[in-house]
């Protein structure tokens, strides 16, 4: 019994985290298998369409696959993995994998704020840089709408301070470091490998 997930590389960190304490938790005799994409091909529909479509290709016809990423991160998501069967994550992005609506909700009402992951600060050159082209002009125009940025410690690892320095240089926006637990992660991801594992059952 193999479930075959393919999922965003921005989250590798709490993934690996999250599915290693399922698999404790669990006694299920089911194998999961694990792609991960390259985590800055959303700032590119073309690019990450193919990561997606190349990673699906090498999937076997009989795996039960899992596709891990918000369903809002490619707009034609739904049409180009129409052919393939795929089970689909309900959240629109990788932030409300991570932090509840509601919570959400409550943090905006006080300021506007642009969220930050650990896979975002560790690839955000990658992100901004080179996949968007912003120089640092480019940064501080796009980045001036927001109050400040909340980076959400999920505790998968430690945060470089001269790493916050440096995209705080970039961006000119104060950053907050805000802990967060991994339960609304996990949440998802038990409900999508417990639709992945019933289909193993019909």
């Amino acid at each position: 019994m193999e479930v075959h997930i393919i999922a965003c590389g921005i989250f590798q960190l709490e993934f690996e985290r999250v599915l290693k304490e399922l698999k404790t938790e669990w006694s299920s005799d089911a194998e999961f298998r694990v792609t991960f994409t390259e985590p800055a091909l959303h700032v590119d529909y073309a690019k990450l369409k193919d990561g997606i479509t190349e990673a699906l290709n090498n999937t076997a016809s009989e795996e039960t696959i899992i596709l891990f990423f918000g369903s809002m991160c490619h707009p034609e998501i739904s049409e180009f993995t129409q052919n393939s069967s795929v089970i689909k994550l309900q959240p629109q992005n990788c932030i409300e994998l991570i932090l509840d609506k509601e919570k959400q909700v409550e943090l905006e009402k006080s300021a506007r704020l642009f969220y930050l992951t650990p896979g975002w600060l560790k690839n955000w050159q990658k992100i901004f840089r080179q996949g968007q082209g912003w120089d640092d002009i480019d940064a501080r125009q796009n980045f001036g709408f927001y109050d400040k940025i909340l980076l959400l410690d999920t505790g998968v690892c430690e945060f470089d301070d001269e790493d916050i320095l440096e995209f705080f240089e970039y961006t000119q926006v104060p950053i907050e470091i805000k802990r967060v637990e991994l339960t609304v992660f996990k949440k998802h991801m038990a409900e999508t490998l417990e639709k992945a594992l019933a289909n193993f059952k019909e």
